[in-house]
C-alpha cells in the first residue's frame, strides 16, 4: 500500500521531486505515477524496492537509469506515449535488472516483442503485456524468463496461440489470452504447461478445438471459453482430470452429448448459459459428485428437466429461459444439498413438493404459468429465506402454504391474479411485494407483519395503515433515497467481493446484503405506491372548498340543463338544426353534471374512510363508466360549441353573398359527426390507449408518468384546435358585421349569447389545459392539490354556466317554467318579394343560436327598423303579438321548407311557440 508522504527525506538521499515516498523498514517505496514525467528522476534512492512510473509521458529510457536500484523487486512501468516509434521494441539494458519480480507494460502501444535480443530476467515472476498492439509473439521471447508464473497477453491482436513461445515457460501457473482474435486451438498447444492452473481464452473468435489441444495441462483447474464461436461441445476437456471450474457460455453450441463430462470428476462449477441448446443427453450431468453450481440459462429448447443422478453436491441450479413445463415429482431426492433454485422464464404450470429440498434458501419461479399453490408445495422448508413467484397466473394459495416457512424474509407475488393472501407463517417477512394483483382489495394490518420494512401494494390506499397521510414522502424523494442506498450497498459489496461480480448467484453475497439491510433498521414501513392527493386515505375530494364547489356545480348543471332541454322539446314545431345543436349541447352538459354529482355522492358516502373503499371504486365498473361519460360529454360540448360558432359565421357569409344558407341536413350531419368524434375519443381507453381507472377521479391522469401520454395529449390538442377555430370564426363574423354596418344584427341576443359562450368556455379551458400539459411533460412543478382542484372545479364549470347564459341573454324565458298549451295563432302572410336583407337577418338568427334563440318584440323592432320595406310586416307582427296571450315573444326564425306558401304558413304557425 502507498501512503502519501510528499516532501519527506529518506536517509541521506531525498525523495524525487513530486514523487511520494514511504519507508518500509530499511527500504523505500517510491510512487512517481501520473505526474507527466518525460524523464526518469535521477535521484531515486538505492534502497528502493518498489518503483511506480506508470501513466507518464516517458518516450525513452536513458541507459543505466536503473543500474543503481539493486534491491528493486516490483517495477510498474506503464508508458503513455504519443507515437509508436518509441515503443515498438524493448530496450536491452533492462536485462541487467536481475532482481525484477514484477513487470507491468500494459496499456501501451507495443507492436512486437524482442526476438533476437531476448530478456534476461531469470527472476521475473509476473509479466503484463495486455492492452497493446501485439500481433504475434516470437518463438524465443520468453526463453530467459523461465521462472515466470503469471503472463497477461489479453487485449491484443493475436490470431493464434503462441505455441513455440509458451514451450519456454514450464513453471507458468496462470495465463490469459482473452480479448484477442484467435480462431482455433491446435493440438498440443499447451503441452509443456504442466503446472498451469488458470487459463482464460474468453472473448476470442474460437470456432474449433483440436481433440488433443489441452493435452499436457495436468494441473488445470479453471478454463474460461466464454464469448467465442464454438459450434460443437468441446470434448477435448475430457483430458482435464483436475478441472474444477468450466465456463463456455455465450457460444453457439446446440447439443450437449451423453456423458459430456465423464473425464472431469472434480468439476465444481459449470456455466453453460446463453447457448442455443436443442438437446441435452439424459446422462450429460450425471455422476459429478463435486459439482455445486450448474447454470443453463437461455437453453430455450430444453423441454425436460435434466437427470442429475449422482450429482448430489449440487447447491446452485439455474435453468432459466428454457421450455420446461413440469418438474419431476422426486427431483429433490437427487439434490438434498440444493440451496438456490432458479427456474424463471419457463412454462411451468404446476409445482411438485419441495419437501426433501430442506436446505433451500432461495427459490425463483417468476415468469411462469403457475395457477395454484398447494399446501405441501413449500412444506417444511425451514431454511427458505427468499421466494419469488411474481409474473405468474396464481389465483389461489392454500391457507397453510406458508405456515412452516419460519425463515422466510422476502416474498414476491407481484403481477398475479390473487384475490386473497394467507398471512399465516409470514410474521418474519421484511420485504413483501404484491403490486399488480388488481383483484386484491383487502387491507393488511401491521400486526400480521411485525418485522415488515418494505412493502409494495396493488393500491396506494392499502398503504394508509402503514403511514400517516400527512407524513409520507413524495415518490421522487423515496426513489432518490432508495437508489442512493442501493448504490452505496453495491459499492460495499463490490469492495468485499470483487471476484464474483460477473457471476449470477453468490450465497455469501446474499447473506452480506441481508445483514446490511437488517442493520439499517427503520422506524417506519416503506410502502409503495404512496397515497397522495389523487389517491387519498380519508376523503375523495379533500378540502371542503372543493366539496361545496362540486356540489354547487352539480346542482346548477342538473337543474339548468334539464330546464333547457324541457323548453326545447316541449314546444310545438319542427326540430330545426339549431334547435338540435342546442339540445345536444344541453344534453352533454347534463351528462357532465351527472358525472360530477356521482363523484360528490361517492365522496359523501365514504367521508372519512375513503381508503377502505378507494381500491374497489377505482378499479370498478362505476369509475370506468363515469370516466367514459365525462370525457364523452366534455368533448361533445366543445365540438358542438365549435359547430355553433362555425354555423353562425358560415350562414351569415353565405346569406350575404349568395342569399341562401346551408341546408338543415348538412347542419344535422355535422352535429352527428361531432357526437361520433366525441364517442371515438372517449372510447380510446377501450383499445388500450390511456385508461380511466388510474385515479379515483376516473379521469385521465394529468400526473407523470401517466399510463399513456397519447390519450391526455390527444384530448388537449383536439380541444385547443376547436377553440382556435371558434375564435377565428367569430372574429371573422364580427369583422364582417361591423364592416357591413349591420348594427342591429350585432346587438342581437343570439350573437351576444354565442360570444359569451366562447369567452367563458375558453377562459375556463385555458388553465385546465395549461396545468395538465405542464404536468404531463414535467415542465411545471405544482402541488397535486392545486391540479386536483382545477380539474374538479374549472373543467365541469361550463356545464352549469352555459344554461345560465341562455337564461341571461334570452329575456323572454318565462314560458320555460310552465308547460305550453296549444292555442290558435294568427298566420303571418309574408310577401315572396321580401328584401334580401330580411332573408339575411333570418338566416343569421337561424344559424347563430346556441339555445332556443327566441327574441322579444323590442329586439325585432330594432332588427326590422333598418328596412322601410319591412314596416308593414312589422305592423302585422305587432297586431298579432297584441292579440295573442299565450306567449310574449315573436318567432323570427322559420324552418326552411319548400316554396309553397301553404307550407310556409303552416311552418310559421308551428314555429310560433319556438
Amino acid at each position: 500500500l502507498l501512503v502519501e508522504c510528499l516532501g519527506v527525506s529518506l536517509g541521506p538521499e531525498p525523495c524525487p521531486l513530486q514523487c511520494q515516498c514511504e519507508e518500509d523498514g530499511i527500504f523505500i517505496l517510491v510512487d512517481c505515477s501520473e505526474l507527466g514525467l518525460t524523464v526518469v528522476p535521477d535521484n531515486i534512492s538505492t534502497q528502493t524496492t518498489y518503483l511506480d512510473l506508470s501513466m507518464n509521458n516517458l518516450s525513452e529510457l536513458e541507459p543505466g537509469a536503473f543500474h543503481r536500484l539493486l534491491h528493486l523487486t516490483e517495477f510498474f512501468f506503464l508508458l503513455c506515449l504519443y507515437s509508436h516509434k518509441h515503443t515498438n521494441h524493448m530496450p536491452s539494458y533492462i536485462s541487467s535488472m536481475f532482481g525484477l519480480f514484477d513487470r507491468m507494460l500494459q496499456n501501451n502501444q507495443l507492436e512486437r516483442l524482442p526476438s533476437e535480443d531476448p530478456w534476461n530476467l531469470p527472476s521475473l515472476l509476473s509479466l503484463r503485456l495486455d492492452a497493446n498492439l501485439l500481433t504475434e509473439v516470437p518463438a524465443r521471447s520468453f526463453s530467459f524468463v523461465r521462472s515466470l508464473r503469471h503472463l497477461w497477453l489479453d487485449d491484443n491482436f493475436l490470431t493464434e496461440i503462441p505455441v513455440s513461445a509458451l514451450d519456454f515457460l514450464p513453471n507458468l501457473q496462470a495465463m490469459t489470452l482473452a480479448l484477442n482474435h484467435i480462431t482455433k486451438i491446435p493440438d498440443n498447444a499447451f503441452s509443456n504447461l504442466s503446472f498451469l492452473v488458470v487459463l482464460h481464452l474468453h472473448n476470442n473468435q474460437i470456432q474449433t478445438l483440436g481433440q488433443r489441444c489441452f493435452l499436457g495441462l495436468l494441473s488445470l483447474e479453471t478454463l474460461d471459453l466464454n464469448y467465442n464461436n464454438l459450434q460443437e461441445f468441446p470434448t477435448a476437456i475430457r483430458t482435464l482430470a483436475k478441472l474444477q471450474e468450466l465456463g463456455f457460455h455465450n457460444n453457439n453450441i446446440r447439443v450437449i452429448p451423453e456423458r459430456a463430462f465423464m473425464g472431469n470428476p472434480q468439476l465444481q462449477t459449470l456455466h453453460f448459459y446463453e447457448n442455443p441448446i436443442q438437446s441435452v443427453g439424459r446422462s450429460a450431468f450425471q455422476f459429478l459428485p463435486k459439482l455445486h453450481t450448474l447454470s443453463l440459462n437461455g437453453a430455450t429448447q430444453i423441454r425436460e428437466f435434466p437427470n442429475l443422478k449422482g450429482t448430489s453436491s449440487l447447491e446452485i441450479l439455474t435453468l432459466t429461459r428454457a421450455g420446461l413445463s413440469a418438474l419431476p415429482q422426486a427431483f429433490c431426492q437427487q439434490l438434498p444439498r440444493l440451496t438456490v433454485l432458479e427456474l424463471s422464464y419457463n412454462q411451468l404450470e404446476g409445482l411438485p413438493s419441495f419437501l426433501h429440498c430442506s436446505a433451500l434458501q432461495e427459490i425463483g419461479l417468476q415468469h411462469n404459468q403457475i395457477r395454484r399453490i398447494e399446501e405441501r408445495t413449500f412444506q417444511h422448508l425451514v431454511s427458505l429465506r427468499s421466494l419469488d413467484l411474481s409474473f405468474n397466473c396464481i389465483e389461489w394459495i392454500h391457507p397453510d402454504t406458508f405456515i412452516s416457512l419460519h425463515s422466510l424474509t422476502k416474498l414476491d407475488l407481484s403481477e398475479n391474479s390473487l384475490m386473497s393472501l394467507p398471512v399465516g407463517g409470514l410474521g418474519g417477512l421484511t420485504h413483501l411485494k404484491l403490486r399488480g394483483n388488481t383483484e386484491l382489495y383487502e387491507d393488511f394490518s401491521p400486526e400480521h407483519f411485525p418485522r415488515l420494512r418494505v412493502v409494495e401494494m396493488p393500491y396506494a390506499y392499502q398503504c394508509c395503515v402503514y403511514t400517516s397521510c400527512d407524513s409520507y414522502k413524495s415518490i421522487s424523494q423515496w426513489e432518490t433515497e432508495q437508489s442512493s442506498e442501493e448504490e452505496e450497498l453495491h459499492k460495499k459489496t463490490v469492495t468485499l467481493y470483487p471476484i464474483q461480480i460477473h457471476t449470477h448467484y453468490y450465497p455469501d453475497l446474499e447473506e452480506f446484503q441481508m445483514e446490511i439491510e437488517e442493520s439499517n433498521l427503520q422506524t417506519n414501513v416503506q410502502c409503495t405506491p404512496l397515497p397522495d392527493a389523487f389517491r387519498p386515505c380519508d376523503t375523495l375530494l379533500g378540502s371542503w372548498l372543493v366539496r361545496v364547489g362540486l356540489w354547487s356545480i352539480s346542482v346548477v348543471s342538473l337543474l339548468g340543463n334539464s330546464l333547457l332541454l324541457l323548453s326545447l322539446f316541449s314546444t310545438a314545431g319542427c326540430l330545426s338544426p339549431l334547435r338540435f345543436t342546442t339540445a345536444c349541447m344541453g344534453a352533454s352538459n347534463l351528462l357532465t353534471g351527472m358525472c360530477t354529482c356521482t363523484l360528490a355522492l361517492v365522496d359523501a358516502l365514504t367521508l372519512g374512510e375513503f381508503g377502505r373503499h378507494g381500491a374497489r371504486w377505482e378499479s370498478g365498473a362505476g369509475c370506468q363508466v363515469t370516466g367514459w361519460v365525462w370525457v364523452f360529454a366534455s368533448e361533445a360540448s366543445v365540438l358542438l360549441l365549435t359547430l355553433a360558432a362555425v354555423q353562425c359565421a358560415v350562414s351569415v357569409t353565405c346569406a350575404r353573398a349568395y342569399g341562401k344558407t346551408p341546408s338543415h341536413g348538412s347542419v344535422r350531419f355535422a352535429a352527428v359527426l361531432c357526437l361520433t368524434l366525441s364517442l371515438i375519443l372517449a372510447s380510446l381507453p377501450l383499445v388500450s390507449v390511456g385508461e380511466y381507472g388510474s385515479s379515483p377521479l376516473c379521469l385521465p391522469s394529468p400526473l407523470p408518468p401517466p399510463s399513456s401520454l397519447s390519450f391526455p395529449l390527444c384530448l388537449i390538442m383536439v380541444n385547443t384546435l376547436c377553440l382556435l377555430i371558434v375564435a377565428g370564426s367569430y372574429s371573422r363574423l364580427s369583422w364582417e358585421l361591423r364592416r357591413g354596418q349591420c348594427g342591429g344584427v350585432w346587438e342581437c341576443s343570439v350573437v351576444k349569447h354565442v360570444a359569451w359562450l366562447i369567452f367563458t368556455n375558453g377562459l375556463l379551458y385555458i388553465p385546465v389545459a395549461f396545468l395538465s400539459l405542464c404536468s404531463l411533460l414535467g415542465l411545471l412543478s405544482l402541488g397535486e392539490e392545486v391540479i386536483k382542484s382545477v380539474l374538479l372545479l374549472l373543467q365541469p364549470l361550463p356545464s352549469c354556466l352555459n344554461p345560465l347564459l341562455f337564461l341571461l341573454f334570452t329575456r323572454d324565458y318565462t314560458h320555460i317554467l310552465s308547460w305550453p298549451r296549444p292555442k290558435p295563432h294568427p298566420h303571418l302572410h309574408r310577401d315572396r318579394t321580401l328584401d334580401d336583407s330580411m332573408v339575411s337577418v333570418e338566416t343569421e338568427k337561424s344559424s347563430c343560436s346556441d339555445s332556443s334563440m327566441q327574441m322579444s318584440l323590442t329586439e325585432a323592432e330594432v332588427l326590422y327598423s333598418g328596412s322601410p320595406a319591412l314596416q308593414p310586416q312589422l305592423e302585422t307582427i305587432r297586431n298579432s303579438q297584441s292579440s295573442s296571450s299565450s306567449s310574449s315573444f315573436v318567432p323570427i326564425i322559420p324552418c326552411q321548407a319548400s316554396s309553397s306558401s301553404m307550407r310556409e304558413r303552416e311552418r310559421e304557425t308551428e314555429e310560433s311557440d319556438w
